[in-house]
Parts: C-alpha cells; structure tokens; sequence
C-alpha cells in the first residue's frame, strides 16, 4: 500500500536540502560536538548549547507551517537556511575565513555564476586580510547595540530585539538558537526593473533604500519574510563555497547585499545615524569580504536585498 503524503511532501525536498546543508555547516566547522548533551551543534553567546535542529524536528516545522510553505515554495523559496543566531557571529567571522583559505589552497575558489554552465571563474583572494570588518560592526555585533528585526529604522520605537531575545523567540528560531528558513536560491538578485512576478509576489530588485525595502517587506505579499542578518549572510556564504566552489554576492556583480535584518540605532559616528549593515564579496577592491554598514536612507546602484521565510511556532 501506497504511504499517504505528508504535508509538503513532494514538493519541498527536505531530506536533500537537509542533507546538503548539515554536511556544509558540518564540513567547515561551525557545528562541534557539544560536550554536555553529545550530539552536534553550536555553543551560544550565552554559553549555553544549542543542538542542530533534527530532519524530524524540521518535518515537524514544516507540517507546522504547510499552508505558509506551499505558498512559499510557489513563489521561488526553494532552499533550505539554517542559520545558528546563537553562535557568535566573531566564531562565524573566523569559520568563513578558514574556509575561503581552505579553498584557496585547494583551488576551489570561483565567481558567482548566474546560471551553472557558466564558466569557472577563478577568484584572486587576499589571502593575509580575506575578511574586513568594520569597526562600528565589529564592536556592535552579538551586543545589545546591534537590534534584530526592527519594525522600522528608528532611534526610538523601532520595536527590534536583541541577539538574546531572538534566540528565544519561537517565531524567529523555532529550535532553541537556530532560524529555519526558506530562500529563494538565486546567485545574482534582479536588477532595477529586472525582478519577476512569481507566484504574485514580485522579487525584490536593486537599487531601493533600505527604508523602502524594510516597508515592502511588511506588506502582505510578502508575509512571513523578514531581512537578512549577518549570521543569515555569513552561514549563506560558508554554505555555498562549501556546495558550490563559489563566492557570494560580489560587489563587481551588483550584488552587494543590505542585512535588512539588522540594525544600528544611536549610530553617531562622524554624523551617522540609522545604520544597516551590508555584506559583500570584493573581487577586485581588496579581493576580500566586507562586513560594513551604511546610511539607512542611502540609495546605492547595484545593492541589493533578500529575505527569508522564518518558519516558527
């Protein structure tokens, strides 16, 4: 006799996805036997650990959240994310910049590609310096200065939270210190004027401000999607050098990314204020990562946003 379906099944390949993204995550380090509880994942900012969600955890989550998932899925979320928030986002910092030289002396480092018969692209790499961080972000991250999911980018009333509270809140991280997600698997996001209708939810293109983009997201379309935060950029990065040999979102494509996600209020340095963080491969300034942050009202040809369907309670 024929199995019945379960919810979702035929259409969101979770067993491969699940599959392809452990072996990645475990492959460059990021998750570690934890010494208590003896199964695989991260220790937090806490101190506390924070196992890896199971394939039966994430079953449960995805029949949980069906009727979000098939919408979802019909409008071009079809990869799997899962982002540690707990682990500290210096630790990550330091997991990217083991893998971009593992990768670099293997040989295995290329530009993003748009399509995969494209052809490979080898990428030059500053091998004494691959990531460059900021100081403003440097001394904001995993601190209470750096605001998780703002409802607007403001000083005051900007009704975010915390890296803590984040961890905790089931509708953020469904298992104790780790997003869900579902992403939209595209290597290069559309240009001005280039993004599609899918699913009648139109992609996100290059070129709005961050303000905007933090509006678009708060419609109905676009339910159950939030902005990207610097562990989301760091884990998507390390994953896909991992699976797929390449750099993420290069400069030099028009594809720096806004972590819409995050946010720093009370940011007064030489007059800034409202700043968002940015994220970005560099390959000809620097041949290096960014992790920086910019002007929340700033409009920069060629930047550009994306998001994540966070599966919850």
């Amino acid at each position: 006799m024929k199995r019945p379906a379960r919810p979702s099944e035929g259409l969101f390949p979770l067993e491969k996805e699940y599959a392809r993204t452990i072996t990645a995550l475990n492959r460059t380090g990021i998750l570690t036997l934890l010494p208590r509880l003896e199964n695989l994942g991260v220790i937090g900012i806490d101190g506390k650990e924070y196992p890896v969600p199971t394939r039966e955890q994430l079953q449960e989550v995805f029949t949980r959240n069906k009727e979000l998932v098939d919408r979802k899925m019909r409008q071009g979320f079809t990869q799997l994310q899962l982002t540690p928030i707990a682990m500290p986002s210096s630790q990550l910092v330091d997991r990217v910049k083991t893998a971009v030289l593992k990768h670099v002396a293997a040989g295995e480092i290329i530009q993003t590609k748009q399509n995969s018969t494209d052809p490979d692209i080898p990428v030059r790499v500053n091998t004494s310096e691959p990531i460059w961080i900021w100081d403003m972000v440097r001394q904001a991250v995993d601190t209470p200065h750096l605001v998780y999911f703002p409802h607007a980018y403001t000083d005051r009333n900007h009704q975010g939270l915390t890296k803590e509270e984040v961890m905790q809140k089931t509708s953020l991280c469904t298992v104790p210190g780790w997003s869900v997600g579902l992403i939209e698997p595209i290597p290069i996001m559309p240009q001005q004027g280039q993004g599609k209708v899918i699913g009648g939810r139109k992609q996100l293109e290059a070129y709005s401000i961050p303000r905007d983009y933090l509006r678009t997201l708060s419609t109905s379309t676009y339910q159950g999607e939030t902005g990207w935060t610097p562990e989301d950029f760091l884990t998507h990065f390390i994953t896909q050098l991992e699976t797929t040999h390449q750099v993420s979102h290069d400069r030099y494509d028009s594809n720096a990314l806004w972590l819409l996600g995050s946010y720093m209020p009370n940011s007064e340095h030489k007059g800034l204020k409202s700043l968002v963080p940015v994220g970005y491969w560099s390959r000809d300034a620097g041949r290096k990562m960014h992790l920086s942050a910019h002007c929340s009202g700033n409009r920069l040809r060629g930047w550009v946003a994306r998001s994540t369907v966070r599966l919850g309670t």
